[in-house]
């Protein structure tokens, strides 16, 4: 949290712009930038949604940065906490300013595989397919 009373967020799934969650988080913050940070942390992923869990290695993860509220940052903590992911604040390699990002304790289920480049593609609406089975399954 910097001295504003905001923290700097950094996205990397069905978070990002054009997926299926952007809009009811993010979509009211400015893009602050995109791109590959430096962490060591590894991203993986379905078609579904990625994880981003513990490496050994610093390696690229590309995000999606916004400057968020709290109230925001609780409402991420909320959500990404129900599927077990946690926040944790990193340093990217070469910057001075904290990221929060959610991961992931790990190890990835079968059928997770790296993300190519440290960027996830899945598909938004095989997401919303997978959300609607969970939903359906939980009734």
């Amino acid at each position: 949290m910097t001295s504003s009373g905001s923290t700097l967020v950094g996205v990397y799934g069905t978070l990002k712009r054009g997926h299926a969650n952007h809009g009811a988080f993010l979509a009211a913050f400015p893009l602050v930038r995109a791109g590959a940070i430096r962490i060591r942390f590894r991203l993986f992923g379905n078609e579904e949604y990625p994880m981003l869990v513990a490496a050994r290695e610093v390696n690229p993860v590309v995000v999606e940065t916004y400057r968020v509220d709290a109230a925001t940052v609780s409402a991420l903590d909320a959500f990404e906490g129900q599927f077990g992911y946690r926040r944790v604040e990193v340093v990217p390699e070469g910057e001075t300013e904290p990221v929060a990002v959610y991961i992931h304790p790990g190890p990835p289920p079968p059928g997770f595989v790296p993300a190519s480049g440290g960027e996830w593609n899945g598909e938004p609406a095989a997401f919303a397919g997978a959300l609607a089975r969970v939903r359906n399954r939980d009734r």
